[in-house]
């Protein structure tokens, strides 16, 4: 599998296979690079393969906006995200103290996945249709998502899970 800075200036897309599962791909033309699926449809745990390595993104407290990351199998997790108040912004907490910011758009139809405040690796850009469908754009090589690639993925999932939050609230 290649590294995920080796896709720099490639077309990446998450789409959704079927309106009926909560089951999206990652993928760059025709090669799968990775697959986030819901095991029970109404859960807010998803597991994510990527390879031959597989993790689970979960909310650890049912009433709490954090979320979790823990390789699959394990009970202890291995970084956690923390929403701000308004849900415009979080952090995620890598070990060594590595900190990512999340930047979310309006409607949640784009994430900005950034090393600190400003240095910006990631973005990924919703489309409204009736299956999900989303476009990501690598902007520049960083160790970070080459050691951690299931950071895409999983700003693809905060925004799943926000937009789904929303929708119950109102």
């Amino acid at each position: 599998m290649k590294k995920f800075s080796e896709y720099l200036g490639e077309d990446l897309k998450i789409f959704q296979k079927s309106i009926w599962k909560r089951d999206f791909e990652l993928r760059s033309g025709e090669e799968l690079i990775a697959r986030l699926f819901y095991p029970k449809f109404f859960s807010d745990l998803a597991e994510l393969k990527i390879g031959n390595e597989e993790y689970e993104f979960y909310r650890p407290k049912f009433f709490k906006r954090d979320v979790d990351i823990r390789v699959k199998g394990y009970q202890n997790p291995i970084a956690n995200f923390k929403n701000n108040f308004w849900g415009r912004k979080g952090v995620l907490v890598l070990p060594r103290g590595i900190r990512l910011t999340f930047k979310f758009g309006f409607f949640r139809k784009q994430i900005e996945i950034y090393l600190g405040e400003s240095n910006l690796l990631v973005t990924i850009h919703g489309s409204m249709s009736i299956k999900e469908r989303s476009k990501v754009i690598i902007e520049k090589r960083a160790e970070i998502i080459d050691e951690y690639p299931w950071i895409i993925m999983l700003g693809f999932y905060l925004a799943q899970l926000m937009k789904r939050n929303s929708a119950v609230g109102s």
